[in-house]
């Protein structure tokens, strides 16, 4: 199952099952109430776009990307495994942000709960988790652990 959206920047944006699959989640679909830019909209009130669109375009670019990679350096050997990982990751990287953005995780989060060293990165590994747990999500475990290191920006060996 495939679906096409039409993007405001990219134009139309194709989604695989395993993107539609995702995006279908609660988890996911609560991002259509948070302002990509957070606290600036009251400033910029014409930039209103959010976090789900935002995060549907970066897994547009994201696949784009590693596709042209794939196809210029045939010698890295990426496989399907791994553009699904970087498409995954793109789409997902956003998850765990709260409102207003990253206000969220520099001031409120450290004031209200200074023990649990909040990061919006972190908080989408959880959601990830979960999302993967309930909806038979089509990730194994390496998949997965790989996904997470994308999110969080863990260099790989």
């Amino acid at each position: 199952m495939e679906k096409i959206l039409n993007d405001p920047v990219h134009g139309h944006v194709s989604l695989d099952s395993l993107t539609c699959q995702i995006i279908d989640t609660p988890q996911f679909q609560r991002l259509r109430f948070l302002k990509q830019l957070g606290s600036a909209y009251y400033v910029f009130p014409g930039a209103s776009h959010n976090r789900f669109e935002h995060s549907i375009g970066v897994c547009h670019l994201a696949a784009e990307m590693i596709k042209s990679i794939r196809a210029q350096q045939p010698e890295l050997k990426i496989s399907d495994s791994d553009v699904k990982c970087v498409k995954v990751a793109a789409l997902c990287h956003d998850l765990g942000h709260g409102p207003f953005s990253h206000i969220f995780d520099n001031e409120f989060m450290p004031k209200t709960c200074p023990e649990r060293n909040f990061t919006h990165e972190s908080a989408s590994e959880e959601m990830l988790d979960q999302i993967v747990l309930e909806n038979e999500i089509d990730l194994d475990e390496v998949e997965l652990c790989f996904v997470k290191d994308l999110i969080h920006g863990k260099l790989l060996n």
